[in-house]
């Protein structure tokens, strides 16, 4: 082996850190530095005993959920084609020119604006940001909190649902 350090030719080298590089030298050069300490190999975990495997299971399952979680979430806008092309018109851009700007086919974006086809979340992102508009809004889904034992959603269920 070479010393990384006077570069002579031994038979056993040190790693050895000096100036918070590690290097490894022969003992000779060692005194320059402190001696790396080797990284204390972890055992691995013992397994849990199976009652208490059986415990942590039921406390996981005996949680109660928040079935008003599911009730909000944010989709598409219904008339995000027409949105899409307000604003690109707006901004003064052909669709060309916002394709290459969002890094996408100008066959893709000609479809979105059509409505043949709906963008993907990644593809809302790009647009929302290069044309500084809004194509997801949040939606409460009725059928669920019809479930809830009201016979309809209620104006005070919004509110409840707004300040969780």
């Amino acid at each position: 082996m070479i010393c990384e350090m006077c570069g002579k030719s031994v038979t056993f080298c040190k790693k050895v850190t000096i100036e918070g590089v590690q290097l490894e030298v022969c003992s000779e050069c060692a005194k320059f530095g402190i001696e790396a300490k080797k990284p204390a190999e972890k055992e691995a975990p013992a397994p849990k005993p199976l009652i208490e495997q059986r415990l942590e299971f039921r406390e996981k399952r005996g949680k109660p959920r928040d079935v008003l979680s599911n009730l909000e979430r944010e989709e598409i806008v219904e008339d995000f084609a027409a949105r899409i092309r307000n604003a690109r018109s707006k901004k003064g851009m052909s669709q060309k020119d916002l394709a290459m700007k969002i890094n996408e086919r100008l066959t893709v974006l000609s479809k979105i604006e059509s409505g043949d086809m709906r963008p993907d979340d990644k593809m809302v992102g790009k647009l929302e940001k290069e044309l500084g508009i809004k194509l997801k809004e949040k939606f409460v889904d009725t059928q669920v909190a019809k479930g809830m034992g009201t016979s309809a959603l209620t104006l005070a269920d919004l509110i409840k649902m707004q300040k969780d």
